[in-house]
């Protein structure tokens, strides 16, 4: 049995391959992925921001304002993670925060003008990652590589922490 490496850079020194690879393979992708967006952000002028924040923004995109808790669980992240996400967001003038009218404990997130703006910034930069994603890749190989990382992800996720 090869030694399992989830370290993207080790891959050329490694026995790993094929579907032994599937852990490094993935890292290396998000790896790539994310400077990818972090060069397309840069090429636009916009360097305070990371990919780590593209998750919220898409949250409130696609939903409007949001409360904190609720921003947390369509992205899949703790609510302190989301709250460092915001404090940076907020701090650098692409969100803010307000106290819901109905529960004074919690926060409702909304875009500032500044936020509203990567609106399309954001639809663009998904835009050009999907084509380089999938670039030469026939689309009845697409969709098994993506069925295929959906199982693999239920499979690690059924019964996590046994």
């Amino acid at each position: 049995m090869h030694e399992l490496s989830t370290n993207p850079h080790s891959m050329e020194n490694t026995e790993l391959v094929g579907s032994d690879a599937v852990l490094a393979l993935a890292a290396a992708i998000r790896k790539s992925g994310n400077i990818f967006i972090t060069k397309a952000l840069e090429r636009r002028g916009i360097t305070d921001i990371l990919p780590a924040h593209g998750a919220v923004l898409h949250a409130l995109f696609s939903a409007g304002p949001l409360r904190m808790q609720d921003i947390a669980l369509r992205i899949g992240k703790r609510k302190n993670t989301v709250t460092a996400l915001i404090n940076t967001l907020s701090a650098r003038g692409y969100c803010c925060r307000e106290t819901d009218r109905n529960d004074g404990r919690a926060q409702i997130v909304s875009l500032t003008e500044k936020g509203e703006g990567l609106r399309q910034i954001y639809r663009d930069i998904s835009r050009e990652l999907r084509q380089r994603i999938w670039r030469d890749i026939p689309a009845d190989i697409r969709d098994m590589c993506a069925d295929t990382l959906q199982c693999i992800l239920r499979n690690l996720n059924t019964d996590a922490g046994e």
